[in-house]
């Protein structure tokens, strides 16, 4: 989660009404663990600390923050916050009542502690001396609503906003002070932070279960989606399109249903989002080598609020942890072999203009990728992301846009060849529909599990040597009008963020 929703949640911890200390309801002891399943998608959390410093103790899952490092003592009634960033003083335990504390941009004003003293029964035990937080948030269909505290115990069940409503998590097993929750359950096996457990970006022709589409508005999308979405019908490839409200959800039924497109594999979630670019805001979802799924969330466009909450709210959502990638970063500009390099363009460095690459490349290898390759990015093309000349096929085939010699763009695409020809590609060359739009590239396709959804513009021949040269590396090729998405910077792959299976 974004560090400042860290801040708001401990905020809210701090209320508790009765006298008590901050380790009356933070445990110390390193073999503690607390795990938790998310009722909406049986997906289960484990807390546990990490390392420890001192008093401070990172704890892989702190009430739905995420990993966060928590400072408490046995004689205080504070605590500290460290989100890796800053510090923030956590104080008056004791607290009772209503609070005002101004944290944007979540923390929409109140946090209330509604009971003290209170019971709860979880799958893990019933509990008493349970104390409930409420707070009012501002995000974007994300962020905790309620926190149950447990004396004794620590956090026994918490609350979140989702695209499809509250979901809980509650506290389902545990070890706590040497005593087993339930006594029945089998101890689950520890999360480790060693290297082999790391997660890691998986390829884009890897396995995969969910496309996700975003639809803010439907009117540069609806061609698109139309052929897209007929085109993975049946697939066993799920799509999943965000939409910014109901009357875009009515309206974008109504067009599928004009065109006859079959909707049993789409679902239509809503959620406050500010464009349609999917690709680079969406959830860049990595896999853990036991098939555990973790989101990345970079920053985006400062412009743009509420695409840059959504892979926490989608992390949410399917009950995942998220790790913040601290660069300004878009989905169009990275491809990965799924190996441990990243694939991306000068753009990075030129949008993070104080970072070294060595220090980009830091951030890089929490998505897996210890290794980064930077290309030219085209000429004058506003986004200079790699999927708009470029693309990864397989294990040994890549796709790269061409230009006749002469045309400003040829040099730029050229030059991508021999690059992704030196990491051991086999290099096949597609001609740009570079007349009607400069930047009609049919490198910006979507991959799902053998096939391929490729933008088509203006040229017939250029269309169908398109779709031959898909059809020759193996994929099962279809079109999809990008004719008037191309005109506002994008095709397919922009509007379009892939969800690797869990296999």
């Amino acid at each position: 989660m974004k560090s400042l929703m860290r801040i708001f949640l401990t905020v809210a911890l701090i209320l508790v009404a009765t006298p008590a200390y901050g380790n009356d309801y933070i445990t110390t002891d390193t073999d503690d663990w607390l795990r938790y399943r998310n009722d909406s998608t049986g997906q289960e959390v484990t807390a546990q600390t990490q390392y420890v410093y001192g008093n401070w103790r990172l704890w892989s899952e702190f009430g739905g923050l995420g990993a966060t490092w928590v400072y408490t003592n046995d004689t205080s009634d504070h605590f500290w916050l460290w989100n890796g960033t800053t510090y923030q003083y956590m104080g008056d335990l004791s607290a009772t009542g209503s609070r005002f504390a101004e944290i944007p941009p979540c923390n929409s004003g109140t946090v209330q502690v509604s009971s003290t003293s209170g019971s709860l029964t979880t799958a893990a035990g019933r509990f008493t001396d349970v104390t409930r937080i409420d707070f009012e948030i501002s995000c974007a269909d994300a962020g905790t609503t309620s926190v149950w505290f447990a004396s004794g115990v620590g956090i026994v069940r918490w609350t979140e906003s989702s695209f499809i409503g509250e979901v809980t998590y509650e506290l389902v097993a545990a070890n706590v002070g040497g005593h087993r929750l339930p006594e029945t359950n089998p101890t689950p096996t520890p999360t480790t932070t060693t290297a082999s457990n790391d997660p890691v970006a998986p390829t884009e022709h890897a396995q995969m279960e969910t496309i996700m589409w975003g639809a803010n508005d439907t009117y540069m999308v609806v061609e698109n989606y139309r052929d897209a979405l007929r085109g993975l019908d049946g697939s066993g490839v799920r799509s999943q399109v965000i939409v910014s409200s109901s009357s875009v959800a009515s309206q974008l039924r109504y067009e599928m249903s004009q065109a006859n497109v079959p909707m049993t594999d789409v679902q239509i979630l809503t959620a406050r989002i500010d464009s349609i670019w999917m690709r680079d805001y969406g959830p860049i979802v990595l896999k853990r080598p036991d098939g555990t799924r973790v989101v990345a969330d970079p920053e985006y466009y400062r412009g743009r609020p509420n695409d840059n909450e959504i892979p926490d709210a989608y992390a949410g959502f399917r009950g995942w942890a998220s790790v913040d990638v601290r660069i300004s970063f878009e989905g169009g500009n990275f491809a990965t072999d799924g190996r441990g390099t990243a694939y991306v363009s000068n753009g990075v460095q030129w949008f993070n203009g104080d970072m070294s690459r060595e220090a980009i490349r830091h951030e890089l290898a929490k998505m897996g990728c210890d290794r980064v390759v930077y290309f030219q990015p085209l000429v004058n093309e506003g986004t200079t992301h790699i999927d708009m000349f470029a693309r990864i096929m397989s294990d040994t085939h890549a796709i790269v846009s061409r230009y006749p010699p002469g045309h400003r763009q040829a040099t730029v695409c050229d030059d991508a060849a021999r690059t992704l020809q030196s990491e051991g590609y086999t290099v096949v060359r597609v001609d740009a529909d570079y007349t009607h739009d400069e930047y009609g590239t049919y490198a910006n396709s979507v991959l799902a599990n053998g096939i391929a959804l490729i933008p088509q513009y203006s040229s017939a021949s250029k269309n169908a040597a398109a779709l031959a040269a898909y059809t020759s590396l193996g994929f099962r090729a279809i079109g999809v009008d990008s004719r008037l998405l191309i005109r506002y910077g994008g095709a397919t792959h922009c509007i379009s963020m892939q969800i690797p299976s869990d296999r």
